[in-house]
């Protein structure tokens, strides 16, 4: 089975609408995560079960469920998700099954894509109600957290541009006045979207895409892992949609799905690097310690700063 092909062929299916569906989920502020262990999905599963029509982010495989004593209805249709695993060669093909494929074999050594199914919390009987999310920090406060802990890193922020841009020679992020955006969190939704870009820097991840012409597909690669980057982080935060989002994403729809087409493992890749810039964005974040205006020394003039819902950042 060619399951890299099968995810890609429904992603490009679901992208055909007009909106990308990971636009779709990934709105409640709590990601996909294994209702057995409690662990949080990463990459290529998140994505796939963000795209899912189920509101309650909790799954399980059907040997999990009825080890918990609960039971998958009758009828209902899991969503197959992929592990990646070391095996011995010899055993490649036995480990890959009827549902896997192997990637590569080397020195004896071969790494398998495995194939799995899991079903949603609302297709099981017996689960307990969803408890309700409880979190004292606010979106605002958090995209602040990471803005601080990149421009301790020597990144700017600056406003009064005419549109949202990241300047990879000056490491620089760029975005208009606060009042031509349609909210506060139209704003953070936008700032988290050239954040995912600075990360691509040399200093930081390095990514390959980030001197890509205007229009090329390395271009559209960049894009993608900075849309994917913005929508996960928008999930985790509880963050809404802004319109600045939707129109950005439906202006590169098209290069994407070219990107998917020609490539049937390029949403693999971007979905695992997107995976890496939220987990380097959180660890940034989570090192920025609160700034106060109190912090200026009394012999300097403070800072200009932008405020807005609680939010304060560097210009």
């Amino acid at each position: 089975m060619d399951i890299r092909q099968q995810i890609t062929d429904d992603i490009i299916k679901a992208m055909e609408a007009g909106v990308p569906p990971w636009r779709q989920g990934w709105s409640s502020g709590l990601l996909a995560f294994n209702a057995s262990s409690g662990q949080t999905y990463k990459g290529i599963n998140q994505l796939i079960l963000g795209m899912q029509p189920h509101s309650d982010p909790r799954w399980l495989t059907y040997k999990q469920a009825d080890y918990m004593g609960l039971q998958v209805r009758r009828g209902e249709r899991g969503v197959r998700i992929v592990k990646l695993v070391e095996v011995e060669r010899k055993r490649a093909k036995q480990a890959a099954g009827g549902e896997g494929e192997v990637l590569s074999e080397e020195n004896g050594k071969a790494l398998v894509l495995k194939a799995y199914t899991v079903f949603n919390a609302a297709q099981i009987d017996g689960m307990a109600p969803m408890p309700t999310r409880e979190c004292d920090v606010k979106p605002a406060e958090a995209v602040e957290a990471i803005v601080w802990g990149l421009q301790d890193d020597g990144m700017k922020l600056n406003f009064g541009h005419y549109q949202p841009a990241y300047d990879l020679r000056r490491d620089e992020i760029r975005i208009p006045n606060v009042d031509q955006f349609h909210s506060v969190d139209d704003l953070h939704s936008t700032i988290l979207h050239e954040c995912a870009h600075a990360t691509g820097n040399m200093r930081r991840l390095a990514r390959p895409h980030m001197h890509a012409r205007f229009g090329s597909a390395e271009y559209s690669r960049e894009e993608l892992r900075a849309e994917l980057t913005g929508a996960l982080m928008q999930g985790i935060l509880g963050l809404p949609l802004g319109p600045t989002s939707l129109k950005s994403s439906a202006a590169y729809l098209s290069s994407w799905l070219e990107v998917l087409r020609n490539d049937k493992s390029e949403i693999f890749r971007a979905a695992a690097d997107a995976q890496r810039i939220c987990d380097y964005l959180s660890e940034r974040a989570l090192k920025a310690r609160p700034r106060t205006s109190q912090e200026s020394s009394p012999d300097t003039e403070p800072e200009p700063a932008l405020v807005a819902k609680g939010t304060r950042m560097k210009m």
